[in-house]
């Protein structure tokens, strides 16, 4: 399950560091995808943007819909669902474990990745959608429930539930989407890389908690999280600047071994 996408190269632009704004109207800083791709939390997970084709069965394996306007959130599980998630536990809304998410290695370290697919409207003032929550958690039971927003915690089965990742532990943020710029529904939208060295709690059940929609709502269908199986191998293309940055290291090197060769 171990695949290499960027080598050393991603490492380049992760040292570079990600595009960031922070939005004065809710005092969360801005991962902005709309912007630029690849975005860094800072610490333990990567944003790129994708128009990854086609979203079918085989391609990719949901496990959770949410739905609702113009702010919605949920998580997946095979309990009772809660909030707007979709779907009673079947198809498209149920458990995953651990072995399900596929290992990427990018910049040489290794993350696991998940897939978002969202649906908004393909017009100048509502295309954008923001993700204001993301979180994953590792539990040992598959019927998690009763999530309390406030304090993070699922209080049935208590005790139950590890905290792999916050979005917003070192600081609130938002990730800001840009609908127009995939091939529409049924395509993906964004991959989400969190380090594999994270996921150490107890339990091979793996929970995804998301909310949407503030300041740029949802405003048309479900937004639907997945995953893609080993037989699919994640494809990441470097963006742009990077390549840019790459060129431009490569001309200072060319020029460096000439002004040697010259000395020489």
């Amino acid at each position: 399950m171990r695949r290499d996408v960027c080598k050393s190269a991603c490492a380049l632009l992760m040292a570079a560091g990600g595009i960031m704004f922070t939005s004065a109207a809710n005092a969360e800083t801005t991962l902005d995808l709309a912007t630029t791709s690849p975005q860094a939390d800072g610490t333990s997970a990567l944003f790129y943007r994708t128009d990854l084709q086609p979203t079918g069965t085989g391609v990719i394996q949901p496990f959770v819909r949410i739905q609702a306007k113009p702010t919605e959130s949920g998580y997946n599980t095979d309990g009772v669902i809660e909030f707007d998630t979709k779907d009673n536990p079947g198809n498209w809304t149920h458990s995953i474990t651990l072995s399900q998410v596929p290992i990427v290695t990018i910049g040489g370290v290794q993350y696991r990745e998940f897939v978002l697919d969202i649906n908004e409207s393909t017009s100048q003032n509502n295309r954008f959608l923001s993700m204001n929550e993301f979180e994953l958690y590792q539990s040992n039971t598959n019927i998690l429930t009763s999530f309390n927003k406030t304090t993070h915690t699922f209080a049935s089965p208590a005790n139950v539930t590890t905290l792999v990742y916050d979005m917003d532990a070192s600081g609130d943020k938002l990730v800001r989407m840009d609908y127009s710029l995939a091939s529409g529904s049924g395509s993906g939208d964004m991959f989400v890389y969190v380090r594999n060295s994270l996921f150490t709690g107890a339990g091979q059940y793996v929970y995804l908690y998301s909310a949407f929609g503030n300041p740029d709502g949802s405003d048309a269908g479900f937004e639907e999280w997945a995953t893609r199986p080993a037989s699919n191998p994640p494809t990441v293309p470097l963006p742009a600047s990077l390549w840019g940055g790459m060129m431009l290291l490569g001309a200072m090197g060319a020029a460096k071994i000439r002004s040697r060769r010259r000395s020489a």
